[in-house]
């Protein structure tokens, strides 16, 4: 199995092309590749010849379902003989975000926080700020760090926005505008 194809530069996919074409002749070899469909290349196309079919995979965000058989499965994998679980209230939360770094993107958020919650259920405010999110458009670099700080704002003032902006040294206005703007998900309180 190799992964992202498309990240290679083009001397790494005409030495994998030659190798595999050498595969084929000599041995029953099978290989299977990932790769952005958006990213292929003239180089890629040449390499993508060699294998008889493809399957596309839909965004995660187009099967949203399919996130309450992945957390489980990674939760799995992540921690030591099942030991921690999703909550109801977090698989919420985790079902609303797009992914749109795909089961990757899943598959990170919640190894950070096995890394911090070893054992028992993960709550909403275990998960990262990221996930608290359900943003139409990918935020700069800049956003997330101000969008992360304002999920952690709201986590450590129980839901209080007027006490968030507050800690933060922002007006209640701007609070309320960056939840609206990043969609960030909030609990009733203040």
């Amino acid at each position: 199995m190799l992964r992202h194809l498309h990240e290679l530069s083009a001397r790494q996919v005409r030495g994998l092309t030659g190798a595999l074409e050498e595969s084929a002749k000599t041995s029953g070899l099978r290989v299977a590749v990932t790769f952005d469909r958006a990213a292929v290349r003239a180089d890629l196309t040449s390499l993508l010849r060699l294998f008889p079919g493809t399957v596309e995979v839909p965004p995660l965000r187009h099967h949203s379902e399919d996130v309450h058989e992945l957390v489980p499965f990674f939760l799995g994998r992540l921690s030591q003989q099942g030991r921690v679980t999703c909550s109801p209230a977090a698989m919420q939360l985790l079902l609303r975000h797009t992914w749109p770094g795909n089961a990757a993107q899943l598959w990170s958020a919640l190894r950070q926080v096995v890394q911090r919650r070893r054992v028992g259920q993960i709550l909403p405010e275990d998960l990262p700020p990221e996930c608290w999110t359900v943003s139409r458009r990918v935020l700069s670099p800049l956003e997330s760090i101000e969008r992360d700080a304002i999920v952690q704002s709201l986590l450590d003032q129980g839901g209080n926005k007027i006490r968030a902006a507050r800690a933060l040294g922002m007006s209640r206005a701007t609070i309320y505008r960056r939840i609206r703007e990043y969609g960030i998900v909030t609990t009733s309180a203040g």
